[in-house]
């Protein structure tokens, strides 16, 4: 990412002669003035700083820790389904031996191929022996967990091997590992994005094979590729990112003035390189090809209905606190994902601008702070996103195989990166230039400390409170409807369900059923690349009407036509049972936005009134099916309209209300 810039950046600033002997810590690699700093022992200092960014992270995540982490989390609904179905998936292919890249179980019969979809992997199959002792919520709750402290503390390592005084140090750990863009992102469950330990640690790969040049190149080339395979297991995305970054930055390096000082050097990294390339490629050949033209892939924009293009961030939102949105924070409420305040990715704050920037001119000649600004500025210029009239950067590449699909308020990571970096660069070099206006004071000492610790605060401080909003972080106790307790234990092999709300529309809920009862059964639909009706579902008119049943706030007309459509579209998916929770108790986001309309459209579609069981409408599907009942469009809204579920089948199939079970 943007470190990689920074690595090669400090190499710009460094004479040659650091290959003789590294510099003692408070030696800056860009000037000759070495200030004596005996803060610790660098082990105690590390673990120091593991363990303060895993508090403030069990902190965050306080609600989850201090109730139960097995059935607790930020909410079984949303995107965090999706993230825990595939932790249980992952789990579940070690546990059969069967692919992690490619499944039947959502969207069957097509199903989908895993790497096109944010499945982070390469956290779910470390953590799957947690998973079969605990439960998939207990393993994401601990990812959630580890993500933002390892994070911090890979970033910590970096500017440790810099010899960065280390509490500037620390606080740069602080600032990418904990900023908004990271902190919201895991509210929402997103580890793909909130779980970026590996960036920093690809920049301290290249750090020692272009700089530091003390270890073996092959060694450290292999850890490089290993790096590179792990990143693209958690997200391919963020690697693709990290990818653009590190050649932004090399150029950069070069015209800020770094030049490879002699053949030996050159030929130390290319060794290195070469190594972490052949590892790469060995690791990732197959996956990357599978993903890319493998089954079930998705190819060209993943989501084409999805706007991705103008998911970005603004300039205003970076310098200035965004209010949380009450519509917003509603509307997440009732269709699922993070009940809590739901507070802007984008604020980097005026206080963290004013620094870097006072920072850079002052210390201007530091050319890694050149690289810092220029790669995050750049990035954060790409982050927000197309226009409608095409004058913005990112509207140069937002067309370009790949770069289709990544979402530009992301590429704020790099600049998050960059900004933390340079943040403690500069409080580096001010730690190392107040001694020489204190003179022989006695507390020389302190006062410089305080005085660089008040500057790291003014930026640390206004982001810190903006996220005191929503911290510690909102939490839901996940929720099983009874059906998915009590029958799905007794359902005969190779079922296929739709669920409704079915799982293609706003509501995701039954992605966590299913998970929860170990991907016993096969659902039609899921989240993902399907999700948009030209999508792997294949039948775009009913998904259509099934997603507005579930999570439209307005219903759609239903028509003759699209209930013949819903009807070829179960058979063709393979499903064999229809469920409808009918428990009103349930959270807002676990139900469906009409009921009785989803309920008459399924009847309608399958000629038959559905049975109770289990407090669920269910619908069984098998040979001899009755014909559907194509009511006309008026017909229809005048049964769906009425007040129950038994009332409206019985006016759908034209039977005597009589005939159709009640709800209990």
């Amino acid at each position: 990412m943007g470190g990689a810039s920074t690595a090669t950046a400090a190499a710009a600033g460094t004479p040659s002669k650091i290959d003789q002997a590294a510099p003692s810590r408070g030696a800056s690699v860009d000037s000759d003035d070495v200030t004596d700093r005996r803060w610790t022992h660098p082990w105690r200092a590390g673990v120091l700083a593991a363990a303060s960014y895993l508090a403030l992270s069990v902190g965050m995540w306080w609600h989850v820790w201090t109730s139960s982490p097995r059935t607790t989390t930020v909410c079984g609904c949303g995107d965090s389904s999706f993230t825990l179905w595939f932790f249980e998936f992952a789990a579940r292919a070690l546990r059969t031996g069967s692919s992690p890249l490619t499944t039947t179980l959502l969207w069957h019969p097509h199903g989908i191929n895993v790497l096109d979809q944010a499945s982070q992997l390469g956290l779910g199959l470390p953590l799957a022996p947690l998973t079969w002792a605990g439960g998939s919520i207990l393993s994401m709750n601990v990812a959630l967990t580890l993500a933002p402290a390892l994070s911090a503390l890979a970033v910590y390592v970096l500017l440790d091997r810099w010899r960065i005084w280390r509490p500037a140090a620390f606080a740069g750990g602080l600032v990418d590992g904990f900023s908004p863009l990271v902190v919201m992102n895991l509210a929402e469950a997103h580890l793909v994005i909130g779980f970026v330990a590996v960036p920093p640690l690809i920049v301290l790969c290249l750090d020692e094979l272009i700089l530091r040049r003390t270890r073996r190149p092959v060694l450290v080339g292999v850890v490089l590729g290993l790096l590179v395979a792990f990143q693209f297991f958690i997200s391919s995305e963020v690697l693709l990112i990290t990818a653009l970054a590190c050649a932004l930055g090399i150029a950069v390096a070069f015209a800020v003035g770094y030049r490879a000082s002699g053949g030996h050097h050159v030929s130390h990294a290319g060794r290195g390189l070469i190594a972490g390339g052949v590892v790469a490629v060995v690791l990732l050949a197959y996956p990357a090809w599978f993903a890319l033209a493998g089954p079930a892939h998705v190819s060209g924009a993943i989501y084409p209905h999805g706007g991705l293009a103008v998911s970005g961030a603004s300039v205003r939102g970076m310098l200035l606190p965004t209010p949380p949105s009450d519509a917003f924070t509603r509307y997440i409420g009732r269709i699922g994902g993070y009940q809590g305040p739901n507070l802007s990715t984008d604020y980097i704050g005026i206080g963290m601008f004013i620094v870097l920037v006072v920072g850079l001119v002052a210390n201007r000649r530091d050319r890694r702070l050149r690289v810092c600004a220029v790669v995050g500025t750049g990035f954060g210029l790409f982050a927000i996103g197309s226009s409608p009239s095409g004058w913005r950067p990112w509207d140069l590449v937002a067309h370009l195989p790949l770069l289709e699909n990544v979402v530009p308020v992301r590429l704020l990571l790099v600049t998050w990166l960059c900004a933390a970096i340079a943040l403690a660069i500069v409080a580096d070099h001010l730690h190392r230039a107040l001694p020489r206006l204190w003179g022989r004071c006695r507390t020389a000492g302190a006062l410089t400390a305080t005085v660089t610790i008040a500057v790291l605060a003014v930026a640390i401080v206004p982001i810190a409170a903006y996220l005191a909003q929503t911290l510690p972080l909102t939490t839901q106790a996940v929720v099983l409807p009874a059906w998915f307790q009590n029958a799905t234990p007794h359902l005969p092999a190779h079922q296929v369900l739709l669920v409704v709300p079915a799982p293609f529309s706003a509501i995701q809920s039954s992605l966590t059923w299913q998970s929860e009862n170990h991907l016993s059964f096969a659902m039609a639909g899921g989240d993902g690349p399907g999700s948009d009706t030209l999508g792997v579902g294949g039948h775009p008119v009913a998904q259509a009407l099934l997603a507005g049943v579930s999570g439209s706030f307005s219903t759609p007309a239903v028509t003759p036509a699209g209930i013949l459509a819903v009807r070829r579209a179960l058979h063709d998916w393979g499903v064999t049972q229809v469920v409808q929770p009918d428990q009103p108790e349930l959270p807002a986001y676990d139900q469906p936005f009409a009921p009785v309309a989803a309920a008459s459209l399924l009847t309608a579609a399958l000629g038959q009134a559905p049975h109770q069981q289990a407090r669920a409408w269910v619908w069984t599907l098998a040979a001899g099916q009755p014909p559907p009942a194509t009511a006309s469009a008026g017909s229809f809204a005048r049964c769906s309209a009425l007040s129950d579920v038994s009332t409206a089948a019985a006016c759908i199939l034209g039977m005597p209300t009589s005939s159709v079970p009640r709800s209990g």
